[in-house]
């Protein structure tokens, strides 16, 4: 029997409803109740049932969702965007914890955490209020993304740089140079002295678009089979180099078969993780020679990060023979001293954490180490400082956390190194708003289309073509950071998709004709237009 999709409206439907732009919306909104602007209209006076005094819990939700559950507690219709489709207001993760303050103060805190501002429409004593996007905040948003993005692109590509370089001087070191390195470089003396590092410096080096996508910090995967003969023998030259050196370690996996089927392998540059956790941020990229499972990860470290030089120590150690329950016990302080020490760089602009009475009282978060996302953080914050917390959300990876006792400022100070969030105190309210909030939103794709998306993959066995051509035409930020991090949109088979978006971008611009004849006889390259033509040699490169 034909399997049949979930109606859900029709997908063109659904993309055309939610493509609608922001402002149009707006205009609609405000040509149908003027009544939805107003200069401050949470002022005291205006409403008596924002004094209403509020206790409030959402722990990483939708926004959307958080505001309805908000306005059943407080008995005051309160809304999320302009309309139902307005997703990028709605779709917005929220944490709160808050105990007794009033509502007013507790919507004025949200507003600020989001940079969004509120509305007011109806009658007295029935106002309705809507938390919404105007274009003035939409403009600041993108222009923080944009100056954000070149600042921080051109300092991260000449980090990446510089380290090739660097790799590649490390290979042509004299043994008593490299010998120099031991003790204060470790992860410098593990490229200098390993065949992995000469090897890695040599493919980057005779390969101009695997360097160009390692600097970029893009991800781009080759097949084996269709590299020149000597890159292909460099890329096996890294597997044995990497597979002996994890051996000398101590690691048991077989790779012989891996190593056995070499043709029919793919190396990639910089593939997706799944999470972003100290480790990773330590990472200037990685190599990964195999495909699914089945695959060497090759990371490539900053040699300069506190992590780098913990494992560096480590690989020596157990090199010389040193036992694996003392090496574990060592890199297990190392690494907690190495959050420490990432910690410490990330709050070089000291926060004042000593003048407020409150900031010096020390608690224990957490009974012992432990590791954790930031809502559940913040809600340990909230239960044993007792303080209100309310923050945005952009769910990632669970960091550790060391679980000793520290005062209320030095917890907030290890909150904002580990999960890239900043805060602020204002009376009993800390609010917290991730650094690159601007940069992020970016990566978010409608929930309404993921779920669209997950429903037909669970009907199909997989995805279609069909979804993947839709996957493959969203924006690479919205694949790579959102796409690419769902674990269950990644077993249907959005990896593929993610491979593959240039094919499929190539793909869905042609005309209904244009793919017949490519299922058929072929299509004709010279029938193409110069944009078809441009996607193409896009796909192919």
């Amino acid at each position: 029997m034909k399997k049949e999709t979930p109606t859900m409206t029709g997908w063109p439907m659904v993309l055309r409803r939610l493509l609608v732009p922001a402002a149009v919306l707006m205009l609609l909104c405000l040509l149908l109740s003027y009544a939805w602007c107003g200069e401050d209209v949470l002022a005291k006076g205006e409403d008596p049932r924002l004094d209403t005094r509020i206790t409030f819990d959402a722990d990483g939700i939708a926004l959307g969702l958080a505001l309805e559950q908000l306005s059943e507690t407080a008995n005051v219709t309160i809304l999320a965007g302009v309309n139902d489709d307005d997703w990028s207001v709605r779709d917005r993760k929220i944490i709160v914890h808050v105990k007794d303050i009033s509502l007013r103060d507790l919507m004025r805190h949200i507003a600020s955490t989001f940079r969004f501002h509120w509305s007011r429409g109806g009658e007295p004593g029935k106002y309705a209020y809507k938390l919404w996007q105007d274009k003035n905040e939409q403009q600041e948003e993108e222009s923080l993304r944009n100056a954000e993005q070149s600042e921080q692109t051109k300092q991260s590509r000449e980090k990446r740089d510089n380290a090739l370089a660097d790799m590649v001087g490390l290979g042509s070191l004299s043994a008593s140079d490299a010998a120099n390195l031991k003790a204060n470089d470790p992860w410098r003396y593990v490229l200098a002295t390993e065949p992995l590092g000469r090897d890695v410096a040599e493919f980057m080096s005779n390969f101009a678009e695997a360097r160009n996508a390692f600097v970029q910090g893009t991800e781009v995967t080759f097949p084996v089979a269709e590299l020149p003969p000597a890159l292909q023998e460099s890329v096996r030259r890294i597997a044995v180099s990497y597979d002996s050196l994890t051996r000398a370690i101590g690691a048991t996996e077989d790779h012989s078969d891996l190593l056995n089927k070499f043709e029919k392998l793919q190396i990639t540059i910089n593939r997706t993780r799944l999470s972003e956790d100290v480790v990773a941020r330590s990472m200037l990229g990685r190599l990964t020679i195999g495909t699914g499972s089945d695959s060497f990860d090759i990371p490539l470290f900053d040699p300069a990060s506190p992590v780098g030089k913990a494992l560096g120590k480590a690989i020596i150690s157990l090199k010389q023979g040193v036992s694996k329950e003392q090496v574990g016990k060592q890199l297990q302080e190392d690494m907690a001293s190495a959050v420490g020490a990432i910690a410490k760089t990330s709050t070089a602009s000291i926060r004042d954490i000593t003048s407020d009475p409150k900031l010096r009282e020390k608690v224990k978060l957490f009974d012992g180490p432990t590791t954790a996302t930031l809502p559940v953080a913040l809600k340990a914050l909230f239960i044993k400082t007792g303080l209100n917390v309310v923050s945005d959300y952009f769910p990632s990876g669970a960091p550790a956390l060391d679980g000793r006792e520290k005062t209320i400022g030095e917890h907030l100070e290890t909150i904002r190194a580990l999960y890239g969030t900043n805060w602020t105190k204002a009376g009993s309210v800390i609010t917290f708003r991730d650094n690159e909030w601007f940069i992020k939103r970016a990566y978010a794709v409608p929930e309404v289309w993921m779920k669209y998306w997950t429903d037909r993959g669970k009907l199909n066995n997989g995805l279609l073509i069909e979804d993947m051509a839709q996957i493959g035409n969203l924006r690479d930020e919205q694949i790579d950071h959102t796409i690419m991090t769902d674990p269950l949109m990644i077993r249907l088979g959005a990896g593929e998709a993610a491979r593959n978006r240039q094919i499929l971008r190539f793909y869905s611009a042609l005309t209904a004709d244009q793919r017949k004849q490519m299922s058929g006889s072929g299509l004709v390259v010279g029938s193409l237009s110069d944009e078809l033509w441009n996607m193409l040699k896009a796909a192919l490169a």
